[in-house]
């Protein structure tokens, strides 16, 4: 079967598609993949047809411009990002068209399921979807996005988690509609999500049971396949073994901490450089730190407890840590407590608030919002991580995630077996007309 998956975002977003579309390469499918440019190399080192997307995003964010919209409130951050996707409308609707050519199966995330949708309607093929972090709303637990934890009242959550998506669709809602005529499609179309659980498309979440339970009043469809994991011939194929020279400082020495913020706002790595090296010195500890808090110069002259990295494997190396300090991405988070570590989470924006509140009520960790981060939270939250009932409970808690396996084979079963029976999308048309290209 052709399938075409659409993924953007940062690294962390795009790696769950690729793996899927990996998987589903293996077992004899034909598969294109269609992401950011920056993304190029990651695909076709996969052995996976690529399209690009316009809007590298992750180039974008280690701008000036991008590191100050992160550092900004939530409500910005989630406005600015909007209208820099509005700006690339056009480039996304040409891009989606040149990719659905010939699939007979389409898959979205939150990010591109709109387009896909509309993409499967005029083809008239089945659409799937593939979440990062729980999107259907709920009355056991609201938005993510939106509140840190339970609002206690069981509508309430499901009201919150209804408002987040509605926010999320006005954010698009201009280009999407823009597309669908273009494609003759009806513009005042259900909401793409809950046309695909109206339709019974599966909905796969890349999460671990333990680290999000799932809640009874999901539909059926709604999928909780478990954390996935990067399988090893694909990581070999893509050359992410930890570099020599971090093997050896890792064997001249104790297990370290691990700092690393992804594409987080450090504006000022000075500070935050001088806080670690205060710190870690305080408590006699090693530590890993990535090379977006560390400056050209500062670089060439870190004491030798201290070693910089480039972006690296988390599954191969939080594992050779002691703990674990990031922003709270569902990937680093889920790699730290995978690999059984005390995880301190330093969120910026978001999902990440949400899952630095899961760890710390876990007790397998800490919470310090990113702009609250400086040498007394740093050192308050390496004392929790270092306190023996912590390590303990963040090992069962890893050990427990072992035990669920790879959520990836799973999921590539699940999209397999639905595809047996699957229906295409029913096409909602204003006039019945495709575009003569589609055709």
């Amino acid at each position: 079967m052709r399938f075409t998956l659409f993924a953007h975002g940062l690294r962390g977003d795009i790696w769950p598609t690729v793996a899927l579309g990996w998987r589903l390469a293996k077992r004899d499918h034909d598969v294109t993949v269609a992401a950011p440019e920056e993304s190029q190399g990651f695909v076709e080192r996969a052995g996976l047809r690529f399209v690009p997307l316009p809007f590298p995003i992750e180039t974008w964010l280690r701008t000036a411009d991008g590191q100050r919209l992160l550092n900004g409130s939530g409500i910005q951050v989630f406005r600015g990002m909007a209208r820099q996707y509005d700006r690339h409308a056009a480039a996304f609707d040409d891009a989606f068209q040149v990719a659905a050519q010939g699939a007979e199966a389409l898959l979205g995330g939150l990010i591109t399921l709109e387009r896909a949708v509309a993409m499967g309607e005029v083809l008239q093929v089945p659409v799937a979807m593939l979440c990062q972090y729980p999107v259907a709303p709920s009355r056991q637990y609201p938005s993510i996005t939106m509140a840190r934890s339970s609002l206690r009242v069981p509508a309430l959550n499901r009201a919150c988690g209804e408002l987040a998506y509605w926010i999320w669709l006005k954010s698009s809602e201009k280009p999407v509609r823009a597309f669908r005529a273009k494609l003759g499609l009806s513009t005042r179309a259900r909401p793409p999500f809950y046309r695909l659980c109206d339709h019974g498309a599966p909905i796969l979440h890349t999460l671990s049971r333990s680290l999000f339970p799932r809640p009874s009043d999901w539909a059926e469809n709604i999928k909780i396949t478990g954390a996935w994991q990067m399988p090893a011939a694909l990581r070999e194929s893509l050359g992410e073994g930890l570099p020599p020279a971090l093997e050896s400082w890792l064997e001249d020495g104790s297990p370290p901490v691990f700092l690393g913020f992804g594409s987080m706002p450090v504006l000022d790595p000075e500070p935050l450089l001088a806080d670690v090296i205060a710190v870690t010195k305080m408590l006699g500890l090693r530590a890993i730190i990535s090379e977006n808090c560390v400056s050209e110069a500062a670089a060439r002259r870190l004491p030798d407890h201290l070693h910089v990295v480039g972006a690296v494997d988390h599954d191969l190396l939080f594992p050779r840590c002691r703990a674990v300090v990031h922003h709270g991405g569902l990937g680093s988070t889920i790699a730290s407590l995978r690999a059984g570590r005390p995880t301190m989470v330093c969120s910026v924006f978001v999902d990440q608030p949400w899952w630095g509140e899961r760890v710390r009520r876990l007790g397998v960790g800490a919470h310090v919002p990113f702009r609250k981060l400086d040498r007394d939270s740093l050192a308050r939250g390496l004392r929790t991580l270092l306190d023996a009932p912590v390590e303990e409970r963040a090992q069962a808690l890893g050990a427990a995630m072992a035990l669920e396996g790879d959520g990836l084979p799973e999921a590539a079963e699940l999209l397999e077996d639905w595809l047996v029976v699957a229906e295409p999308l029913p096409r909602d048309s204003r006039s019945g007309r495709r575009q003569e290209a589609l055709a």
